[in-house]
This record gives C-alpha cells, structure tokens and sequence, in this order.
C-alpha cells in the first residue's frame, strides 16, 4: 500500500526538522560550556536517531530497522543514566 503524497510530504518534512534538530544538537555537544550541557545533547541526539530511523521505515514501508530503534533506544537510556551518575558522583559504579 502506498501512502497518500501528503503524508508523504509530511513524512520528509517531519525527516528535515529531525535533520535541523540533530545539526544544532551536534553545536551544543561542540560548543556546551558544561559537561551537564553536552550530556543532554547526546541524549536529544540519540533520541533523534531514533526518529530518523522510524520515520526512514515509515517513508520506505518497511520494518526491517524497528529492532535496531530497540537497541538504541535501550542502550540511549543506560548511556543517559551512567552519565547522570557520573556527573553527580564523579564516578559510575
């Protein structure tokens, strides 16, 4: 089945805003003056990923790359948690 050219349209704008949000996520991981900054950064980075790749699935019609957005979505949020330890204690474990 193929998907309407709205939705369609609306797909690829939804791919160019997550493009644009993952460009200025990448100046603030460069440019952060903290490391709480740019640990956040990472962590609206990976969560982009994630978008790109769901709406690449949509637009393509397929589900092949779903259990790849498991993984990463799993390992964005153990990421996210060492960090945050880190930051707080200075040290993960």
């Amino acid at each position: 089945m193929t998907p309407s050219p709205f939705f369609q349209f609306v797909c690829y704008l939804c791919l160019a805003a997550m493009f644009a949000t993952a460009a200025m996520c990448l100046f603030r991981v460069v440019i952060g003056p903290q490391a709480a900054d740019r640990a956040i950064a990472l962590d609206l980075l990976s969560m982009v990923f994630i978008g790109i790749i769901c709406l690449l699935c949509i637009i393509w019609g397929n589900s092949w790359y779903f259990d790849a957005v498991w993984i990463l979505t799993l390992v964005g949020f153990i990421g996210s948690a060492a960090i945050a330890r880190y930051l707080e204690r200075g040290r993960v474990f």
